[in-house]
């Protein structure tokens, strides 16, 4: 009886989190799904059509583009950024004279707001006066332009992420790395274990719900990330880097078709859960497999 009230007491303490949450996410959500079936322009909700909206939209080959910019940007940020992040955490993990100083330099492209640092790439990759023109000038590469170029853009726009946010990955990672018990890894190299060894077997499982956490979070903002395209690249050339974040923005408040824009916004959503959802069905299948 006793435990039964105090459970009850437990909710409503939670009550206020619930509602904020119910607030801030679900009515949203589910706002955006109800316009997404009306036709809505500037700003006036019209007709019901059902499902045209997302039957367009589906069915646009510019849409379509962005879709798979989206995932080859958010894949490919993903890994290099976890990479690096992880690398520059392995690295910082051990305590030498230089190490406050590295985590410092380290984190002060993550502590920029996005704008700005998305703004100082662009002047870095500038044809007129960027560091890049006056690399390609000095190796006797030209002056063709890194951002006009659409594998280049592309690679711009990768760089700026991993650039960003592999501090962020480094953080999350570090901690990790120190609330492994240093007695496991003293106890691994008496009985002889090698480096490479103790990293497989003792490192990384026990890294897993750290790694997740990182691969997730990081997932998350490069899928809906609108900084670093509207400002480093615009979206071009030629859309080649244009992300879903990207289209939405333009459809929605710049041709005001706020009926499209949130059915673009819906299939982001829903694209993000499977995602997501995607991630941690690998992480649950390696961890059978390390148990089997």
């Amino acid at each position: 009886m006793t435990t039964a009230l105090a459970g009850r007491g437990a909710y409503r303490y939670l009550l206020p989190a619930l509602l904020l949450e119910a607030l801030l996410v679900f009515v949203p959500l589910g706002s955006s799904m109800y316009y997404s079936l009306h036709k809505v322009r500037f700003f006036q909700l019209q007709e019901f059509q059902w499902f045209q909206n997302y039957l367009d939209v589906l069915t646009h080959p510019v849409f379509v583009n962005a879709i798979l910019v989206t995932v080859a940007f958010s894949v490919t940020a993903l890994i290099l950024t976890f990479a690096v992040g992880f690398a520059l955490a392995l690295f910082l993990n051990h305590d030498h004279l230089y190490s406050t100083i590295l985590r410092t330099v380290v984190l002060v492209p993550y502590v920029i707001a996005m704008l700005v640092g998305s703004m100082l790439l662009k002047w870095i990759f500038s044809t007129e006066s960027g560091l890049a023109t006056l690399a390609y000038d000095y190796f006797g590469l030209g002056r063709g332009s890194i951002l006009a170029d659409p594998r280049h853009a592309f690679a711009a726009l990768v760089a700026n992420g991993v650039w960003r946010d592999s501090a962020f990955a480094m953080v999350l990672l570090l901690a990790g790395l120190r609330s492994i018990p240093p007695t496991l890894i003293a106890a691994a190299r008496i009985d002889g274990a090698r480096p490479f060894f103790i990293f497989r077997e003792i490192v990384v499982p026990l890294l897993g719900p750290i790694m997740l956490i990182t691969m997730v979070r990081l997932l998350l903002h490069f899928a809906n990330v609108l900084t670093f395209p509207l400002i480093l690249t615009g979206g071009g050339p030629n859309g080649a880097t244009e992300t879903v974040a990207l289209r939405i923005f333009r459809v929605g408040f710049e041709d005001y078709d706020l009926g499209r824009a949130n059915a673009m916004a819906v299939i982001l959503c829903i694209f993000n859960i499977a995602a997501v959802s995607l991630l941690f069905g690998i992480f649950r299948w390696r961890a059978r497999r390390a148990h089997a």
